[in-house]
């Protein structure tokens, strides 16, 4: 059975509202054709969202938690303070963070690099007024999707889900770039040890290299840790 939480928004005299938000199962009985294709597509891509909704003089249908909850996004606890907001993830754990404010300032992008840095997860701003000089900014902070202006609440899901995929695109090819990296340090540090052997015992490139994988596995070490062994013990007698 399906399970909606109907949350209160918080008055609009304190202009800010924060809020998770998932996705919801469908009656199917009480809604159209097309209502029940788009409740699965959002049962299929389920995502828990942290909201920050920080504007002004709107109409409630226009605000950004309205727009999620009229495509089958339910808040599921509601937060008065947007202070702390690295903490504030790391404790909810969101799979999106989507900020609606106004227009971006340092404070807020301040905030989005330390969370980019420390526990990077897709994140879309939805802001009513454009700054060009906020664009690089936004990028280096880690952001999937930068969207100006209002926006229709059936793009939503669309919108979402494409953050959340090109997300998961950088962060793998990051993670790539990251292990390429590794692999090349760790290459450099065993031809460096065996360079040395090289030197010290006359030994030929193979001989140097049978050596010390002969050694590495007797000590039940791996070559990189046995060649940062050699090369300190190097440094230390030089």
């Amino acid at each position: 059975m399906a399970h909606f939480m109907l949350l209160e928004r918080i008055p609009d005299d304190v202009g800010l509202s924060v809020g998770f938000f998932r996705g919801n199962e469908m009656n199917a009985k009480h809604h159209s054709i097309h209502s029940q294709v788009t409740a699965n597509a959002v049962r299929m891509y389920t995502h828990r969202i942290l909201l920050i909704e920080k504007v002004h003089h709107v109409s409630n249908t226009s605000l950004l938690a309205e727009k999620l909850r009229d495509q089958h996004f339910e808040a599921l606890e509601v937060i008065e303070s947007t202070k702390q907001l690295l903490d504030k993830v790391k404790i909810m754990s969101p799979d999106v963070l989507i900020l609606s404010v106004e227009s971006l300032d340092a404070n807020m992008l301040a905030q989005l690099v330390k969370i980019n840095a420390a526990a990077p997860l897709p994140v879309v701003i939805f802001a009513r007024e454009h700054a060009p000089e906020m664009v690089q900014p936004v990028i280096e902070a880690g952001v999937s999707a930068y969207i100006v202006d209002d926006v229709k609440a059936h793009r939503l899901p669309v919108i979402i889900d494409l953050a959340v995929f090109r997300f998961n695109q950088i962060q793998s090819l990051c993670t790539e770039l990251n292990e390429t990296k590794a692999r090349l340090s760790d290459r450099k540090i065993i031809e460096r040890a065996k360079g040395i052997l090289m030197q010290q015992k006359g030994l030929s490139e193979n001989q140097a290299y049978t050596q010390m994988r002969r050694s590495a596995m007797d000590n039940g070490q791996t070559m990189v840790e046995l060649s940062r062994r050699i090369i300190e013990v190097t440094d230390i007698l030089a």
